[in-house]
């Protein structure tokens, strides 16, 4: 029998069992009395603060413990340039990055070239992720939802790897968390504003990395879901979404046109390097949840459980997570045939994975109707990830340039040749390594004919050969290893580095 009304008329408010707050809270208002009263009342508010405050001291600890590599290096030479040199790199196909990221690291130079530096927008980016997931998370649902993935992105190993390089993957990820976070604000609030920033946000994390496309892709997509089959707000979401389509253009048409022709450059030969097919698919969840078996494990059934609920309570939204981590996997799969792939650029999946865990929480409290539900996750989250934690600033894990370069000048003397295979490691060598102040010789090599007309202009010279895997990338058939196999002697191979030596 239904429960008897108030006399006003309305059904009697129910409190959530496990809401955090032990007691209603005044609405909140931009002021300081408002703020200061939040940080003392709301829990939430408190275990954001602590979560943010987590994360900023995990990405900005021991920041410099590993040196540049490739393409941090590559970052601080294009940030260097002038912005007419940059974006003239981009018309050429010589960089298929898009400016905006190089643009902000130049600003960072005025401060110096360090490590610290030149890391520090990646790792304020992943620290400002953590409020924006527990505002994403919320939105999506609730706060119970929003605080598990605000906790998910302090302590994720995949984002405090990135946040700790000197790349764009942290601030894309930042601008297209955003676009989604203003997309579902639009649609519940049906305001012009969330619309033009959700285009805004979707264009900016374009100009930072161009597989964030796919991204405003999947929300215009799923926005005519509901215009499809919603024909009361019909003309509502139309207007709607062509805003949204309008300030996205608007934002990213000179990149759009410099976008398609360097998509077509980049896919005109079959990639040399990267992971292609079904392995991408295969190890793409691991590498984002952190590669530990126990860690995935957890969080993959959390997801499952979460996906599975959220279709039983809110089918739409359970599509639009599905649908997300659906489109993404294709679309990899495919380009993966098509140009060089790496694993990281499932990063713009991360919003669609955590959500989908988040959403555990709300089974789990719908069974057991605690506040301890939602603690325990956040510690269990917490802990699993400190094993990871502990490695992640003992262990070497990008080529230590650094050290390398600092040893090797204790193999050379004056009028030695150096050369490096292929010619485009002198990125990085040259960040730690002066051949000049060694008085050393300096070229570079990326096949076997360019190699063999090294040795026969320094003829007589004791000639270092440096190399990595890249050189794998430039010249496939591998003649150029074969023959230093057969022609050198091997000295040794430093984190990735192998050195060779002529004479």
């Amino acid at each position: 029998m239904a429960k008897r009304r108030e006399s006003s008329g309305f059904e009697k408010k129910t409190r959530d069992p496990c809401d955090l707050n032990t007691s209603s809270l005044d609405s909140f208002a931009w002021s300081t009395q408002s703020i200061v009263s939040s940080l003392l009342k709301d829990r939430y508010v408190q275990i954001i603060v602590i979560l943010t405050f987590t994360g900023f001291l995990l990405r900005f600890y021991n920041i410099s413990f590993n040196s540049l590599w490739l393409d941090e290096a590559m970052t601080y030479h294009f940030a260097s340039l002038p912005y007419s040199e940059l974006w003239g790199s981009l018309e050429t196909g010589a960089e298929f990055n898009p400016p905006l990221f190089y643009l902000i690291e130049s600003l960072m130079l005025h401060f110096g070239n360090s490590e610290a530096i030149l890391r520090t927008i990646p790792a304020l980016a992943g620290t400002l992720l953590i409020p924006v997931f527990f505002l994403l998370g919320k939105e999506f649902k609730d706060k119970n939802s929003g605080i598990i993935c605000a906790t998910l992105a302090t302590f994720s190993i995949f984002l405090l790897y990135y946040s700790q390089e000197a790349r764009a993957y942290t601030l894309a990820l930042l601008f297209a968390s955003l676009a989604i976070l203003l997309f579902f604000m639009g649609l519940t609030r049906n305001q012009v504003s969330h619309w033009v920033l959700c285009g805004v946000f979707s264009g900016l994390a374009l100009w930072t990395h161009f597989y964030t496309a796919l991204i405003p892709g999947i929300l215009l997509f799923f926005g005519s879901f509901f215009i499809i089959f919603d024909k009361e707000k019909k003309k509502e979401y139309m207007k709607n979404l062509g805003i949204f389509l309008v300030s996205f253009i608007v934002i990213t048409l000179p990149l759009i046109i410099v976008t398609f022709d360097l998509f077509l450059k980049r896919t005109a030969v079959s990639p040399t390097y990267g992971l292609s097919g079904i392995i991408v698919l295969i190890y793409a969840i691991p590498a984002l949840l952190g590669g530990d078996l126990l860690l995935v494990g957890i969080l993959s059934i959390l997801f499952i459980i979460g996906i599975i609920w959220c279709l039983y309570e809110e089918r739409k939204k359970g599509i639009f997570l599905l649908f997300g981590i659906v489109t993404i996997f294709l679309m990899s799969y495919f380009i993966s045939f098509k140009m060089p792939f790496e694993l990281r650029f499932f990063y713009i999946m991360i919003p669609f994975l955590f959500l989908g865990i988040a959403y555990s929480t709300r089974i789990f409290c719908h069974i057991f109707k605690k506040r301890m539900v939602v603690l325990i996750l956040i510690i269990g989250i917490a802990l699993l990830h400190v094993p990871l934690l502990v490695t992640t600033y003992t262990v070497y894990t990008k080529e230590n340039w650094r050290d390398f370069s600092h040893e090797f000048e204790n193999y050379t003397n004056d009028g030695d040749v150096v050369v490096l295979m292929p010619a485009y490691l002198h990125y990085p060598f040259n960040y730690y390594y002066d051949p000049l102040m060694d008085n050393t010789t300096q070229i570079g090599a990326s096949n076997i004919r360019e190699l063999e007309e090294a040795v026969r202009d320094y003829q007589g010279k004791r000639i270092y050969f440096i190399l990595t895997r890249d050189i794998s990338a430039s010249e496939p058939s591998g003649a150029s290893i074969e023959w230093l196999e057969q022609n050198s002697r091997f000295i040794g191979e430093y984190t990735g580095i192998y050195l060779f030596q002529v004479g």
